[in-house]
């Protein structure tokens, strides 16, 4: 963190981040769900050998299937809570040029922006026939994404705060938290 600089993108990529998180454990809960629903599916086989691939992805897949599922709920969750909350302490250890307020300012204004056209494609994904009922159980990190702009514009808001107040660690040596 020395020569770090404020991090002006931070919010631009935890913006993207976010959707990426969600949208990918949403494809893989949908896919495996699909997986362990045709190999749980399979008939048991007759004749000399008796291969029951059904019950051995019952023991298998059909234990991992709905663990897995609430388990990359709550982690899409925490994941995007954790970015957020890294942008805030990174903008509270930082010390910035207060020149820079007006870029990171715009950047805010263009996450804002962003977010609204992330958060209706996500609106729009959720009412899809296919990953629809996936994204719905996100409950976390559908709450997130579908109010993204409001969350944009107080980690944008708080980050800048953080970023310009020059939080002072001791007030009679004149220095920030980061030398």
């Amino acid at each position: 963190m020395k020569n770090k600089q404020g991090a002006i993108v931070d919010l631009l990529i935890w913006l993207v981040l976010s959707f990426v998180i969600v949208l990918f454990f949403a494809v893989w809960i949908y896919g495996f769900d699909l997986i362990t629903t045709t190999l749980t599916d399979i008939p048991n086989a007759t004749g000399t050998i008796n291969i029951s691939i059904s019950d051995a992805a019952h023991s298998t897949f059909g234990k991992v299937n709905p663990a897995q599922a609430s388990g990359l709920h709550v982690l899409a969750f925490v994941m995007i809570f954790a970015m957020a909350l890294s942008i805030l302490i990174t903008n509270f250890l930082v010390k910035a040029n207060p020149a820079f307020f007006i870029v990171y300012l715009l950047v805010i204004i263009a996450g804002i922006i962003a977010s609204v056209y992330i958060s209706n494609q996500y609106e729009s994904l959720m009412t899809d026939s296919i990953l629809g009922a996936t994204l719905i159980e996100f409950t976390g990190a559908s709450f997130i994404m579908l109010y993204l702009p409001l969350w944009t514009t107080i980690i944008g808001i708080f980050g800048a705060i953080f970023l310009f107040a020059g939080i002072l660690r001791d007030y009679g040596a004149g220095g920030s938290v980061v030398g």
